[in-house]
């Protein structure tokens, strides 16, 4: 497991984690992800906040996601924005409040042990991400000139 705190929340995570010597090596926790791209690729599930450029990325790569939207996002933006993958059946979403229960924890625990059910998630997200993207958009606004 990989565990991307960001740097201001990465001493208070390790401190609370306090993990033992054994368990270390399954977990990883990092301040910080340099490519994103490469560790949401080898990743069999994500669990993430629903921010527009995490959801953008787990949709291109398409990986089964479990997304908990910030729940102080400005006009609830990140539950609009996790919607797109639900919506298509490429992730589960659960509200923050939610996520210490233990719906939450059997629905990643099921997840994790049902490859068929991550490979249905993955399938609904194939083709969600427009392939470039912003190349086509480029063109369609230079063409607005002629």
């Amino acid at each position: 497991m990989v565990h991307s705190t960001g740097a201001d929340g990465y001493d208070d995570t390790a401190a609370a984690l306090a993990l033992a010597e054994t368990d270390k090596h399954r977990y990883r926790l990092m301040p910080y992800i340099d490519n994103m791209g490469d560790m949401l690729s080898a990743a069999d599930l994500v669990l993430s906040r629903s921010g527009a450029s995490s959801v953008a990325e787990i949709a291109a790569l398409a990986v089964p996601s479990v997304l908990v939207p910030y729940p102080l996002a400005t006009a609830d933006h990140q539950t609009t924005n996790a919607r797109f993958l639900v919506d298509a059946n490429a992730a589960v979403m659960f509200a923050d409040a939610d996520i210490d229960g233990e719906d939450f924890k059997h629905t990643v625990l099921e997840l994790l042990d049902d490859p068929a059910r991550r490979a249905g998630m993955h399938d609904a997200a194939r083709g969600l991400a427009q392939d470039r993207a912003a190349s086509t958009l480029a063109d369609a606004i230079e063409g607005l000139r002629r």
